[in-house]
């Protein structure tokens, strides 16, 4: 196949995955390590890695004591040291001979390998991989083992296990096994461990955050955040999975670099015969009745455990649940899913029509007609026209409905397509438009909806989807005049069915007025006219003949409405509190295709950052899942952008413009909120603070205004003139930023000048200093107060003053104006004699250094320099980097004592730090051991080392301590 950036035609090379099991490596080393401990069990499923870890170990200890890799082997389970013959001639003899002279080979393997060390191996035998460091003094003598290497251990013959434990017990050998979770391994491994002479280490799937590193790493390029969560989610977190997902997906193009970020469509198909392969190996070895569970479950799920049992036994179900290939949903459900979603695509593929079919008459009828949840509903609904069952229309469109919000494009686009009954074929055509909005095709969206409306025949549908059109009509950058005809239009057709109605005529008059409103309440929002707001908000609660479903949907738009009001005119904190009672207003599934939440979410983080709670937009993100599931796909880069804005406010400008850039990327394929202008405009000033001029250039002249809402346009043109005014090297009053904040006065909308003065300032222009702290005392927030208390110590000069000013725009996250403040408070207290203050101030400016990235002598007023490669892991471009540290780190565990490390050697592995943060939680060593599959000895190890890394004499030492 074709490699990354490979052009059609030239030899195909296949994409190396990278090594992604640092952690579990340096755990193996760290066991081995500890006193008593000689053997290692990795229990692991197919596919996580369990392999590689052993090729690393080799590769890298067999520099230093000799190393033995066996492989277990099904077919050669039964043949007595089947698996040992590389290493010994076929000997003739009793089985007693034959272990001796088994014995005495593997003996004599092991010295050949030691005298083919290297002579500083030899001379130094304490320098393997399990060697203690030199600091610790001299290594036990059993720490210089040879290795035996066992992969696949529950394969293995029982004659070969019994020799392997009878080396470890005598201190001949040290033993690394893996070994599949579902199968036992064969005696008398086990003995070691209830011998405790054993540890084990569980592999567990790669989250998010790894897998991303890992498609980066593996394409040699930044990746989208949505493409990264599409293969994390489709392979469960299965290394061999995510590598076939990614090799195929470059090999059919659907996985390609655009615009310097690898994206992927994610309604390409994903089923391969490599997947088809990989999964059938997985289910080797179930039984018939599990298999047929299994089927059940692929073509239903979630489905209820007792319906299964019924039908093929609980022992089934067991068996299945044992494999780790079903699983259940969050206790109390007794609803059954595939443990991984590469379990559905291929065993639904495996299973022929007459079976599918075959199967869905068994389990329907078992089955409550209203599922237990929308998911189960859907699934059902497409199986049934997978088989060729004939669904009714109501059902489809409920289907296609939860389908496109949950975005899942191309089912939604199927479902709705079958509707074919004239009562609900108007929705089921808004429903399209939403699917090709979800997949950035808003002229397509509307090209559908335009004709929805004079077709409407009742309230129901006049009013579906029509706040869905005016989102629309925004995200194409039409005039808001459009909006304005909109609204006409519905109270004119509403006055029609009205009329046509007499019986409901109250209630349609009252739902197309209040409809008209949110529609005029959007186009006030793009207009930034926020003060003519409160009228229209006030009507739309009176509107009289609503249902409650009907009343619920208003009363959210309009808090939601509110929320951006109260934000822009200086009152963030109330922003927030309106967002959030707006967000926990409950709705009926069905109710409309307009996206409410994420609506509801943008005005929530708009607050939070207007605020400068930057944790509080953190979990806004993380609650929504903005970066989780199909909607990473539509609203990702909006993460990108919350994100990049609070570096940038907080002085990480190169950490801010890395992901503002990525966002730049994600917003140019699906952009439903228009942030795409924010998002540039923000990167374009990044880049000219980091005198990338020509990065700068390009991101302004490809800067087109958003057409959102006027809190975000406000932001957008504060940062493209920030940007501009450094792309032109003047000096003295960036004029525009002025201009913006005059505006902003004039319409009342404080929070909005603010920020236009804030940047002005941040550009060197203290000529604002005055007004700065006028207009910060009258806005909500800790990034305003911050901003006031550092304009009042601007302008009185007191060094004393701006030392607290300080600490405070520190304790904001406002750590590039907090380093001013303190570097300009240093000379003035030096200049007083205060001393302790002045102590004081110089800590503090070295803590603001460090959280800037850079030593502060590096550091110029007024600029912010790169961030160094030291702080790369935190990046969205260092992921691949900091990936080759944590490799790195694994090897140096390794290394022989002695062996001068760098940085690297006093980093916390991912286990030291699960082990230190419940140690700072209070937990006890034995609640740490249960907590995490370990031994007491284990977790006394990794404390050990935790304190000679960080420095510290023990547990009470470790609150306060970073643990990264």
């Amino acid at each position: 196949m074709t490699g990354p950036g490979t052009p059609a035609g030239k030899p195909r090379t296949l994409l190396k995955p990278p090594f992604c099991r640092e952690s579990e490596l340096a755990d193996i080393v760290s066991a081995i390590r500890s006193e008593g401990c000689r053997a290692v069990f990795v229990t692991s499923e197919n596919g996580f890695g369990a392999s590689t870890i052993l090729r690393e170990l080799a590769a890298v200890a067999r520099e230093h004591v000799p190393v033995l890799s066996l492989r277990g082997s099904h077919s050669l389970a039964k043949v007595p040291f089947g698996v040992m013959a590389p290493y010994f001639s076929t000997v003739d003899g009793g089985s007693a001979s034959i272990r001796m002279a088994v014995l005495r080979a593997v003996l004599a393997e092991l010295r050949r390998r030691q005298e083919g060390l290297a002579p500083a191996a030899q001379a130094r035998p304490e320098a393997g991989p399990d060697a203690a460091p030199a600091s610790q003094g001299p290594a036990p003598a059993s720490q210089d083992l040879p290795l035996i290497l066992v992969d696949d251990a529950h394969a293995m013959d029982p004659a070969t296990a019994e020799l392997i434990v009878s080396l470890v017990r005598s201190g001949t050998v040290n033993l690394v096994a893996t070994h599949w979770s579902h199968h036992r391994l064969p005696d008398p491994l086990p003995k070691l461990w209830t011998a405790g002479m054993a540890e084990n280490i569980v592999l567990g799937p790669l989250d998010q955050e790894q897998a991303h590193a890992f498609c980066e790493a593996m394409l040699g390029g930044r990746v989208l955040r949505a493409t990264g969560w599409h293969f994390w989610s489709l392979s469960g977190g299965n290394p061999l999975f995510l590598r076939l997902l990614v090799t195929q997906a470059v090999e059919l193009g659907s996985l390609a670099r655009r615009s310097g970020s690898w994206s992927v469509d994610p309604n390409a198909p994903i089923h391969s015969p490599d997947l088809e392969e990989a999964v059938r190996r997985e289910l080797r070895g179930i039984s018939k009745t599990a298999s047929e569970a299994l089927n059940l479950i692929a073509l239903s799920e979630p489905v209820e455990d007792a319906a299964i049992e019924e039908l093929v036994g609980p022992a089934a179900v067991r068996e299945l649940l044992d494999w780790h290939l079903v699983q259940y949903g969050a206790p109390p459900s007794r609803l059954l899913g595939l443990a991984n979603p590469i379990y559905g695509e291929a065993v639904r593929d495996m299973v022929p029509m007459t079976q599918s079919r075959r199967l869905h008459e068994q389990l329907i009828g078992r089955l409550d007609d209203d599922p237990v949840n929308t998911e189960a509903m859907l699934r059902r609904v497409v199986w049934a026209l997978e088989i060729g069952i004939e669904v009714p229309d109501d059902r489809l469109l409920a289907a296609a409905v939860l389908a496109s919000k949950i975005h899942q494009s191309t089912t939604a686009l199927e479902l709705a397509n079958q509707i074919r009954g004239r009562d609900h074929r108007l929705r089921a055509t808004v429903v399209r438009a939403r699917a090709h909005y979800n997949m950035g095709d808003y002229q397509g969206a509307l090209a559908l909806m335009e004709s929805t409306v004079q077709e409407s025949r009742n309230h129901q549908e006049l009013l579906f989807g029509s706040l869905l059109r005016a989102s629309t009509r925004s995200a194409l950058g039409m005039p808001v005049d459009a909006l304005a005809g909109d609204a006409a239009v519905l109270r004119s057709k509403g006055e029609e069915l009205a009329q046509a109605n007499p019986a409901e005529a109250e209630a349609i008059r009252g739902l197309s007025e209040s409809g008209a409103l949110l529609i005029e309440l959007m186009m006030l929002s793009r207009q930034g006219h926020y003060s003519a707001m409160e009228a229209p908000m006030a009507g739309v609660v009176e509107s009289e003949g609503m249902s409650e479903s009907a009343i619920r949907l208003n009363r959210a738009m309009v808090l939601t409405m509110d929320s951006e009001r109260l934000t822009a005119q200086g009152f963030p904190e109330q922003g927030m509190a309106r967002a959030a009672e707006a967000y926990a207003i409950e709705h009926e599934e069905d109710n409309d295709v307009f996206f409410l939440p994420e609506t509801i979410l943008l005005r929530h983080l708009a607050a939070a950052m207007c605020c400068g709670d930057w944790q509080g937009a953190a979990k806004v993100l993380e609650e929504f899942s903005l970066e989780d599931g199909p909607v990473v796909f539509s609203f990702g880069g909006g993460a990108n952008v919350v994100r990049g804005m609070a570096f940038l406010r907080g002085g990480k400008v190169a950490d801010g413009l890395d992901l503002l850039l990525a966002g730049v990327d994600a917003l140019r394929l699906s952009d439903p909120q228009q942030l795409l202008g924010l998002c540039t405009a923000m990167a374009a000033y990044a880049a000219a603070r980091l005198g990338r001029w020509e990065l700068a250039e390009q991101l302004a002249g490809a800067y087109v205004e958003g057409t959102g809402m006027f809190v975000v346009l406000s932001h957008e043109r504060a940062y493209l003139a920030a940007a501009r005014y450094l792309l032109r090297h003047d000096a003295g009053t960036p004029v525009g930023l002025v201009a913006l904040a005059d505006a902003a006065l004039a319409e009342g909308s404080t929070t909005l000048e603010l920020n236009a003065l804030a940047l002005a300032l941040e550009l060197g222009d203290e000529s604002v200093v005055p007004r700065l702290e006028r207009v910060a005392s009258g806005v909500e927030g800790q990034w305003a107060r911050a901003l006031c208390g550092y304009a009042s110590a601007l302008g009185a000069g007191d060094g004393q003053l701006l030392a607290a000013a300080g600490e405070a725009l520190a304790a904001a996250g406002l750590f590039g104006f907090a380093e001013r403040a303190l570097a300009l408070s240093v000379p003035l207290l030096a200049g007083a004699g205060n001393q302790e203050d002045l102590r004081r101030a110089r800590e503090g400016l070295r803590k603001v250094a460090e959280r800037l990235g850079m030593p502060e002598s590096g550091r110029v007023r007024g600029t912010t320099p790169k961030t160094p490669a030291a702080t790369a892991g935190h990046t969205a471009a260092g992921h691949a980097a900091a990936a080759t540290a944590r490799h790195t780190a694994g090897q140096t565990a390794v290394k022989p004592a002695g062996h001068a490390g760098g940085p690297e050697s006093t980093r916390l592995t991912r286990r030291e730090r699960e082990v230190a943060t419940l140690a700072v939680d209070g937990r006890t060593d034995r609640e740490i051991a249960a907590q995490l599959n370990l031994s007491i000895r284990t977790v006394e190890g990794h404390l050990y080392r935790v304190y000679a890394k960080l420095g510290v004499g023990g547990r009470e030492d470790l609150p306060g301590i970073p643990l990264e």
